[in-house]
C-alpha cells in the first residue's frame, strides 16, 4: 500500500541518496551535489511540506513542494518503472485545485503528468540545452 508521509529530518540522508544520483540530477534544473550538512541547513529553513513516499512501509521516493503550488517527485533508482510516481501524484493531487512544475521534454515522467491532468503553459526555457516546459495541473481539468 502507498501512502505519503511528512519528510522528517531523519529522512534527509534517503532524499540526498535519490537526490544526488546522477540518473535524478540529470532530470532537474539545480543538478548540483548537496551534502548532508548543506541539505540539513536548507531543511531547517524549508517553508513547505515534503513528503517521503512510502510502500509498505519502506520509502520509495519524495515529493518536493513549494508555497506557491509547484510540486515535483524523485523516486528512488530501485523502484522506479513500477508505477509509484503515478500514484503518489494521484494521492497527491486528490484535494489539490493547483499544481504546477517544470519537466524536460524528453523525460519519461512528460507522458504521465499529461495523463494526470498537467497542461502545457507555454513557458520554457533552456537548461543545459534542453528544453524545460511548465505545466500546469487545474483541479479536475
Amino acid at each position: 500500500m502507498l501512502k505519503l508521509r511528512k519528510m522528517l529530518k531523519s529522512d534527509l540522508p534517503f532524499l540526498l541518496e535519490v537526490r544526488n544520483d546522477e540518473s535524478t540530477r540529470s532530470q532537474l534544473e539545480n543538478d548540483s551535489v548537496f551534502t548532508l550538512e548543506e541539505c540539513e541547513l536548507w531543511y531547517d529553513t524549508l517553508e513547505s511540506e515534503w513528503y517521503i513516499i512510502e510502500v509498505n512501509n519502506d520509502k520509495v521516493g519524495y515529493i518536493r513542494t513549494t508555497l506557491d503550488g509547484e510540486v515535483g517527485m524523485d523516486i528512488h533508482m530501485n523502484h522506479r518503472r513500477r508505477g509509484y510516481a503515478s500514484k503518489a501524484y494521484k494521492k497527491y493531487l486528490s484535494n489539490k485545485s493547483f499544481a504546477s512544475l517544470w519537466v524536460f521534454e524528453t523525460n519519461h515522467a512528460f507522458n504521465l503528468y499529461k495523463k494526470l491532468g498537467f497542461k502545457e503553459t507555454g513557458e520554457h526555457k533552456l537548461i543545459r540545452n534542453r528544453k524545460y516546459i511548465r505545466m500546469e495541473y487545474n483541479g479536475k481539468n
